[in-house]
């Protein structure tokens, strides 16, 4: 039968519309051998750790990256069958529920999930990195399917801002953040305080917030006020807070040291990212949190129009 050029390419582009509406989350659990490579890779997490961050994760004085990683590669485990099971069960329900919102998610093209003790990042329930999310083993055998859903859509989202940069420009926007071209520079008095968090790769946003009255860009910051001592724990440390910058986006000092805002000073801080998680230490997490709630069709928010704005995104 001869086909029209012009009806070839409506039937191609029919069908082209159709595989990325029916696009699903493609993932795979790592073997432990698979794990431990990944989580010994020299990326831009590992590549970034300060001597606060290691010596935190360590719980001591004077750790080395070396050790640190080490102790990575030590609590990675294999996946049992009914963890597996579990997992499969929450995304596909994940999936159900954005098949039903009518989201066209570009996802990345594969997805990795390690399951590790967390002794390596403080007993955290999961993190990601690169193309991989790591499970706790507790967090896995002790939540419902319900948490399980919302914490792989929380850690799914950062997999999407890393892998896809425009779909980050437009989602950070939703509460008023930009996301610049490069990598915003801090100096070495920030770099010897920042909290590492791996779910954040880089340090590239920031808003314009109001402050004594003036308006200013600033970017969030996770830091430390205090030095590390073995006795404390993560909570003793985590200080949130906003560093202002110029026009050239490079942070202002006073007498040579970095200014660092409290986010109580932003008088419009809430006003942009709204109040709907206690989550805030970084857009990244805000918006993860948001995703999650999109996803899961959490109700009775304080501030739905974030969580819509993002479904517009994703439509």
């Amino acid at each position: 039968m001869k086909i029209s050029h012009w009806l070839l390419s409506v039937i191609l582009c029919c069908v082209s519309l159709t595989a990325v509406a029916q696009k699903k989350i493609s993932y795979r659990f790592a073997t432990k051998a698979e794990a431990q490579m990944l989580i010994t890779d020299i990326d831009n997490f590992t590549n970034k750790l300060n001597s606060f961050d290691i010596n935190l994760r360590l719980g001591k004085n004077d750790g080395r990256k070396s050790e640190l990683l080490r102790l990575a590669m030590n609590e990675t485990l294999n996946w049992g069958e009914d963890e597996k099971k579990k997992i499969t069960d929450a995304f596909k329900s994940l999936q159900t529920k954005i098949d039903k919102l009518k989201l066209k998610i570009n996802y990345p093209q594969e997805v990795i999930l390690v399951k590790t003790s967390m002794k390596e990042e403080m007993n955290v329930a999961a993190y990601t990195r690169k193309n991989w999310i790591a499970l706790g083993e507790k967090c896995i055998n002790e939540s419902t399917k319900e948490e399980l859903e919302y914490l792989l859509a929380h850690e799914m989202f950062h997999l999407l801002t890393r892998s896809d940069k425009d779909f980050k420009k437009s989602v950070y926007s939703v509460i008023g953040f930009n996301v610049a071209d490069r990598e915003l520079f801090f100096p070495i008095d920030i770099i010897e305080k920042r909290i590492s968090n791996p779910d954040i790769e880089l340090y590239d946003s920031y808003a314009e917030f109001t402050i004594n009255g003036k308006k200013q860009k600033c970017s969030m910051i996770i830091y430390s006020q205090i030095p590390f001592s073995p006795e404390k724990t993560l909570s003793d440390y985590l200080s949130v807070g906003l560093i202002p910058l110029n026009d050239d986006l490079i942070p202002i000092q006073n007498d040579g040291k970095t200014t660092i805002y409290n986010i109580e000073q932003a008088e419009d801080f809430y006003d942009k990212i709204g109040r709907n998680t206690k989550y805030i230490i970084n857009p990244e997490e805000i918006l993860a949190d948001n995703f999650a709630y999109l996803l899961i069709q959490k109700k009775d928010l304080p501030n739905p129009e974030i969580p819509e704005k993002i479904a517009s995104i994703l439509k």
